[in-house]
């Protein structure tokens, strides 16, 4: 009886490992495709947009988390497929015209998603425009599902806008009593 409970053991143990074994590399095999999607997504966006159309998620979104004031296109907000080519792509040589070369760095994947750090390197419209960027890729049904840009707004506001971004002052108490002060004489 303890011969047969001990081959049980061990038939179950295999069992739980091979398991083990066919998730990972169906993980694996998931991670491998969403890093060759967004290597995918980077060498044709700029020279053959529509060849990145169909990788798209039928609710994909891209949003430039930067927040920059006054600008040709609102940033911070999110772009659908239609709204991502038909406004945000066609600024992109209004502001680097001689175009941008954007070299990976590092590039995390997993089943869910992708991390991608690039240096970038353009002369911006109003100055050199040599930026870092992170974009974080989000995968669903086996398609981009979003994107979300991370670099130097203030970077951006200035070579590409010719902007200087600063923080708003903030009042102090001790100011404003003195600044009611003046208004009432």
């Amino acid at each position: 009886m303890k011969i047969i409970h001990n081959i049980l053991i061990v038939i179950i143990m295999l069992t739980s490992v091979v398991s083990i074994h066919a998730d990972n590399h169906a993980n694996f095999e998931k991670a491998k495709k969403n890093k060759d999607m967004a290597i995918f997504f980077f060498d044709k966006l700029l020279t053959e947009p529509e060849a990145v159309r169909p990788i798209l998620h039928k609710d994909f979104s891209f949003t430039y988390m930067g927040k920059i004031p006054d600008t040709l296109i609102p940033y911070g907000v999110p772009y659908d497929t239609e709204s991502f080519y038909s406004k945000f792509l066609p600024h992109i040589p209004k502001l680097v015209p001689d175009g941008i070369e954007l070299k990976t760095t590092d590039i995390i994947a997993d089943e869910n998603g992708v991390a991608v750090r690039q240096k970038g390197k353009a002369k911006g419209k109003y100055g050199p425009y040599n930026n870092d960027y992170s974009w974080l890729f989000k995968f669903k049904g086996g398609k981009i599902l979003s994107i979300e840009e991370f670099n130097s707004d203030f970077l951006v506001a200035k070579s590409l806008y010719g902007k200087v971004l600063r923080k708003k002052k903030k009042s102090t108490p001790s100011k404003e009593k003195n600044k009611n002060q003046s208004n009432k004489k």
